[in-house]
């Protein structure tokens, strides 16, 4: 089987998680958790020289102990390295750039919890597709898709958005981000994945993914939940309080439930074109006129208001 990596993305909420730990159920292959290496990956090629010199080696790991993998963590933690060990390994492989470091540190991760192939799951990378496909030109992308709505429902829900509109705009950038990436890449080294597929049939959803990503599929990925909470940080327990349970159907289209009709008008309004493209079903709600007056309204008043405070600022 290939030893090609393989990286998981998509945007913020959209299952990302939920695959990684149906996916490192398999025996030989290795996901930690957000790396977010990209800003590395972007630094000078030259700023980390040859590796070849004790010191250049210790710098670079010292900027994976400050990057920032998310808002709570960094870089360096996720392999499960001590520092001796990621210098010891990238002295032995003597890597020539910082995707081949980078890479190494990934394969002594895996190896040290027994594992063959390595991968990366972080949402945040299905804007870096392009220079991630070029530093790593054997991987495999595997973008997860998920109803908009539902992933507004969820980032809202943690408030990294404010109001609806915002999500719109948000999980647009995102998905549009990742499907323009792929235009550039070949059938076998990007493809796409729905979680409402993952959700409501895990199995056959999975089977026909491993055989893509020409990895052997196993019964225990469907049994992810059973050690889920060893596999996720502290830090980000917080996000993920249904991870330990089985897939439950009712995660489908819970926006239908909890959504107010103007809201996922506001979302339609922003994001409908994309939901339509990707096969979802528009809902018809509309902004009503009401609203619309008043949001009309508040646009007209907002310059007059901007004058009236420079004015009064002169006094």
């Amino acid at each position: 089987m290939t030893q090609s990596p393989i990286f998981i993305v998509g945007c913020d909420r959209s299952g990302t998680t939920l695959l990684r730990l149906m996916l490192i159920q398999s025996p030989i292959l290795h996901i930690p958790q957000e790396s977010m290496f990209i800003y590395l990956l972007k630094k000078n090629p030259e700023i980390y020289g040859d590796f070849t010199q004790s010191y250049q080696r210790w710098f670079f790991i010292r900027d994976l102990q400050t990057n920032p993998a998310t808002p709570e963590s960094v870089t360096f933690p996720i392999f499960n390295l001590t520092l001796e060990e990621a210098e010891t390994a990238l002295a032995k492989i003597a890597p020539t750039n910082i995707a081949q470091a980078i890479s190494t540190l990934f394969v002594a991760s895996a190896k040290k919890f027994g594992k063959q192939r390595w991968g990366d799951k972080t949402p945040r990378h299905v804007k870096h597709i392009s220079p991630l496909a070029a530093a790593f030109p054997d991987a495999k992308f595997v973008h997860i898709i998920r109803d908009g709505r539902d992933v507004a429902m969820s980032i809202r829900k943690v408030r990294w958005v404010n109001n609806m509109i915002e999500a719109g705009q948000y999980w647009c950038d995102r998905v549009q981000a990742g499907r323009l990436a792929a235009a550039t890449l070949p059938e076998h080294r990007y493809t796409e994945i729905y979680y409402e597929s993952l959700v409501l049939e895990p199995e056959k959803t999975l089977q026909h993914l491993c055989r893509w990503l020409d990895l052997e599929y196993t019964p225990q990925m469907l049994k992810y939940y059973q050690d889920a909470n060893q596999n996720i940080s502290q830090e980000h327990s917080g996000l993920f309080e249904l991870i330990s349970k089985p897939v439950e159907p009712s995660r489908v289209q819970a926006w239908k439930r909890s959504l107010s009709p103007e809201e996922i008008a506001d979302f339609e309004s922003v994001a409908g074109d994309l939901l339509v493209k990707l096969g979802y079903e528009l809902s018809g709600a509309k902004i009503p006129l009401q609203i619309q007056a008043i949001r009309q309204l508040r646009r007209n008043i907002e310059p007059l208001t901007y004058k009236i405070r420079r004015t009064l600022k002169k006094f």
